[in-house]
C-alpha cells in the first residue's frame, strides 16, 4: 500500500528533563498521632490499614485513651437516643449532634445517624458503651464501631425454676482500664452476684456482697468509677420506708457500700423511697447531680421532685420541688437524664409524629423543646433512653 498523502509523525522522546522526580515528604510522628486522635471513630478504622505503624498506634490503649478523652471534653457531646422497635424486637440508636441552645429548636432527619441492634431492653451506658438485654443473654454495643459482644449466660449454684431476671450495671475501672457488668441477683433468698470483665477470660465470677440482702429498684448509675443502683433491703412484701438504700459498687474492687435513705425523704404514704406500693415499677431514677448522687421522679400534676445526697455519711440529703410550665403540666412525662448543663430530658410516655425532647433547667426553671424529624414513630414502641454519647474507639 502507497503511503503517499500520509505524512510522517516523528515519535517523543522522553526527555530527561521531564522525569518525575518524586519527594518524599517527611511528617512526624508526633504530628500523625496527632491528626489521628482528632478523626472520627469511623475514619480510624479504616486508617488502620494504611501501614503497620499506624494499626498499632490507632490499637494501642494509650491512644484509644487519649483520643476518648478528647471526645468526651467536646461541648455539648452527640446525644443517643434508644428506642424499642414494636415489631421486629430490635433496639433502634438514634444518634445527633446535641442541641445545645436556650430556646427550643428542630433537627431534621438529614442529621440524624441511625442503627439498628438486636436487644429487648438497655440496662446503662458508661463511656459511650451501651449495656444491652439480647433475648436471655446480656451483651455490650460499641454504636461508635457498630460491634456487638453477647456474654455467655450465668450458671448458678442453686438454680431456680422461675424467679425475676438479674439486674445488669455496666461500669468502668479507669485504673485497670477495664469495663466490667454487674449481674444483681434479684432472687432475695440467694443472692448470688457476679460479675464480669468484657474481653477477658474466664466469664461470670462470683462475688461476694458484704452488705445486706438486698433487691434493686433502679437501673445503675455509672460515675466515676462507682456504679450505683436504688434498692431495698428487705423482701418486697415486708419493706419499709426504712429499709430504702442506695448501693454502690466499686468497678475496680469489686466491693459493695450502702448509702442509707434517711426515712424522713421518703414520700408520704410509700412503701420505700422507690414505690408507692408493693410490685409496682419504680417512677425514679438516680442522676449524676454535679458529681453528687441524685434522685429525680417522674412528674405527677404538673410538678417533680428532686432529692440530692449531700452528705452520705452524716445522711443528710435535701429535696427541691419543681413546676412545669403551664404549656406542659397536662402532659405524662418521663424522666430520662441529667445533663451536663443542670438541665433534665423529659420525654412523653406517649410517642407522638414528630418526636420531641423536653428540657429542663434545675437553674432558671425553664422550659426547652427539641423537635426531631422524620424518625419511623409508627413502627416504634417507647423511648428506652436519653444519654450523651462518646465516641469509644474500644474493640470488644
Amino acid at each position: 500500500m502507497s503511503n503517499k498523502g500520509f505524512k510522517r509523525i516523528p515519535s517523543r522522546r522522553k526527555s530527561s528533563n521531564h522525569r518525575p522526580n518524586p519527594t518524599k515528604i517527611y511528617i512526624p510522628l508526633d504530628l500523625q498521632i496527632s491528626t489521628l486522635l482528632r478523626l472520627p471513630v469511623k475514619s480510624l478504622h479504616r486508617f488502620q490499614c494504611v501501614s503497620k505503624v499506624w494499626s498499632s498506634i490507632i490499637t494501642s490503649r494509650d491512644f484509644r485513651n487519649k483520643h476518648f478523652n478528647i471526645a468526651a471534653s467536646s461541648s455539648p457531646p452527640p446525644l443517643l437516643i434508644t428506642f424499642k422497635d414494636f415489631y421486629d424486637k430490635k433496639l433502634l440508636l438514634v444518634m445527633l449532634r446535641n442541641p445545645n441552645a436556650s430556646s427550643s429548636s428542630r433537627v431534621p432527619y438529614t442529621d440524624l445517624s441511625l442503627l439498628k441492634v438486636y436487644g429487648k431492653m438497655v440496662n446503662n451506658t458508661a463511656w459511650g458503651l451501651i449495656s444491652l438485654r439480647i433475648g436471655v443473654n446480656e451483651g455490650i454495643c460499641n454504636p461508635s464501631t457498630r460491634l456487638l459482644d453477647i456474654f455467655p449466660q450465668q450458671k448458678y449454684k442453686i438454680i431456680a425454676e422461675f424467679g425475676p431476671p438479674p439486674k445488669y450495671c455496666f461500669g468502668y475501672d479507669p485504673v485497670e482500664d477495664q469495663y466490667k457488668v454487674l449481674a444483681v441477683d434479684q432472687l432475695f433468698w440467694r443472692a448470688e452476684h457476679k460479675v464480669l470483665v468484657v474481653g477477658g477470660e474466664g466469664g461470670w465470677r462470683d462475688i461476694s456482697c458484704a452488705v445486706s440482702q438486698h433487691w434493686a429498684h433502679t437501673s445503675g448509675l455509672y460515675m466515676n468509677g462507682f456504679i450505683y443502683y436504688g434498692a431495698v433491703c428487705q423482701p418486697m412484701l415486708i419493706s419499709s420506708p426504712e429499709d430504702s438504700i442506695i448501693v454502690c459498687f466499686n468497678v475496680k474492687l469489686e466491693t459493695f457500700n450502702i448509702i442509707k435513705v434517711p426515712s424522713k425523704v421518703v414520700p408520704d404514704g410509700s412503701v420505700n423511697m422507690w414505690v408507692d406500693t408493693p410490685y409496682q415499677f419504680t417512677d425514679k431514677i438516680l442522676i449524676n447531680y454535679g458529681g453528687r448522687i441524685g434522685v429525680v421522679e417522674n412528674p405527677r400534676e404538673g410538678r417533680f421532685r428532686v432529692w440530692v445526697v449531700e452528705d452520705a455519711e452524716k445522711e443528710e440529703w435535701s429535696m427541691n420541688t419543681y413546676h412545669l410550665p403551664q404549656s406542659a403540666a397536662g402532659l405524662n412525662f418521663k424522666v430520662m437524664e441529667t445533663f451536663h448543663n443542670g438541665e433534665i430530658c423529659m420525654v412523653s410516655k406517649v410517642l407522638s409524629d414528630p418526636f420531641s425532647l423536653f428540657y429542663y433547667n434545675l437553674k432558671t426553671k425553664s422550659m426547652r423543646s427539641v423537635v426531631i424529624e422524620g424518625l419511623p414513630i409508627s413502627k416504634l414502641e417507647q423511648v428506652v433512653t436519653v444519654s450523651d454519647h462518646y465516641e469509644n474507639f474500644t474493640s470488644l
